[in-house]
């Protein structure tokens, strides 16, 4: 296992019997997670079968199932699937993406929560839904088409476990965790005020976690900016 770890920006409210369902990370694993968060998980490798694991916690995980708390906060941490010498890839997504992998677990959490973060790239709604780049166009009436189609389905049938929104950690310079896809979703459980979500993780790789802790602030405050122009 690669001993260079990357750890979330964010401390996530996830539903405690999500969380107790992990088997407990192995000590050799548990070894180099340099954290002081009450509860950690480790983020397993979806596509090599690898569960997400329980670094600390277990009994503050109890304890909420007992007191039936609603949601508790949780760190992730991962290890890197980019060297320590290959810094490019970190910050430029086409070289990423190669790299990128997806959480074994799915999370429930809800879009408050998620909101509060200020970790999206941009608020979709239905006058700018799917418009990404000049790149990737549709016409005007498939955007309406899929749009409507959307939202009609979060309305009639809730948000749908089975295709959670994801999140990236670090994504944002190896520093700052971002909405990675479900951008159009939040917008309509916003809209209808739909608030339990499903999420999973994605991740790649991280700066060191000393750079993490040095200029997390500053990205907080570009983020939290941006996200209130969204709005």
């Amino acid at each position: 296992m690669s001993t260079t770890l990357g750890y979330s920006s964010e401390l996530y409210f996830l539903d405690p019997a999500d969380i107790a369902v992990l088997a407990d990370t192995p000590p050799e694993k548990t070894a180099f997670v340099a954290c002081p968060d009450k509860v950690i998980i480790f983020m397993g490798n979806a596509a090599l079968s690898e569960a997400d694991t329980l670094v600390c916690g277990r009994e503050i995980v109890q304890q909420a199932l007992k007191e039936k708390t609603d949601y508790i906060p949780v760190r992730f941490v991962f290890a890197s699937s980019i060297q320590t010498w290959n810094i490019l890839p970190i910050f430029f997504k086409k070289l990423r993406q190669p790299y990128k992998f997806t959480s074994h677990n799915v999370y429930h959490t809800t879009l408050s929560h998620l909101r509060a973060l200020h970790i999206e790239r941009g608020f979709r709604n239905a006058q700018n839904a799917y418009i990404m780049s000049k790149r990737w166009q549709i016409s005007p009436e498939e955007r309406i088409r899929r749009y409507q189609e959307l939202s009609r389905s979060l309305q009639e049938n809730g948000f749908d476990d089975k295709f959670p929104l994801a999140v990236m950690l670090c994504r944002r310079c190896g520093i700052k965790d971002c909405v990675d896809d479900g951008h159009h979703r939040i917008g309509i459980c916003a809209e209808y005020n739909i608030e339990r979500i499903a999420v999973k993780i994605n991740a790649a790789g991280a700066l060191p976690h000393i750079f993490q802790k040095t200029f997390l602030p500053i990205f907080n405050l570009l983020s939290k900016r941006q996200s209130n122009k969204s709005l």
